[in-house]
């Protein structure tokens, strides 16, 4: 069993929510891609009022198959459902990023396998230690607090 999880931020890296779900294939590339789609199900209305959406992701093959897919959408419209979500925004952009600058989603993914989550607030109980510790290293890292 595999988990999909991954972190929302706004265009300043703030914290939006992070989420977490079980997931049962055997193709790791699918289930990369899955955390994608799940976007969808964890969308907010308020999360629509950003002009663009970046979604970063570790594995180099499914990022580019989502720009290829995305640049087809732009030419002619393509309908696929899971994706649909993203025509709200003005701006779309997949990012590819290495695994040691994921560990956020990486996290989220293994708790996501043995309990479904969203964490709408850092100050929430259910978020472990190790969470939070990541998110203090990443933004020290990144100047932010």
């Amino acid at each position: 069993m595999e988990g999909v999880g991954g972190v929302m931020r706004d265009d300043k890296c703030r914290f939006l929510l992070a989420f977490g779900a079980d997931y049962v294939h055997w193709d790791i590339s699918q289930v990369e891609l899955m955390a994608v789609y799940y976007l969808k199900n964890i969308m907010k209305d308020w999360m629509y009022e950003y002009q663009g959406v970046m979604i970063e992701g570790d594995n180099f093959n499914i990022i580019k198959a989502l720009q290829n897919m995305l640049k087809k959408w732009k030419i002619k419209e393509i309908r696929d459902d899971r994706l649909s979500f993203l025509k709200n925004f003005n701006q779309v952009l997949f990012s590819f990023c290495s695994r040691e600058c994921n560990k956020l989603a990486d996290i989220c993914a293994n708790l996501g396998v043995y309990n479904s989550f969203i964490w709408l607030d850092l100050l929430d109980v259910k978020i472990p230690p190790s969470f939070l510790y990541c998110l203090k290293e990443e933004c020290d890292a990144l100047g932010l607090f």
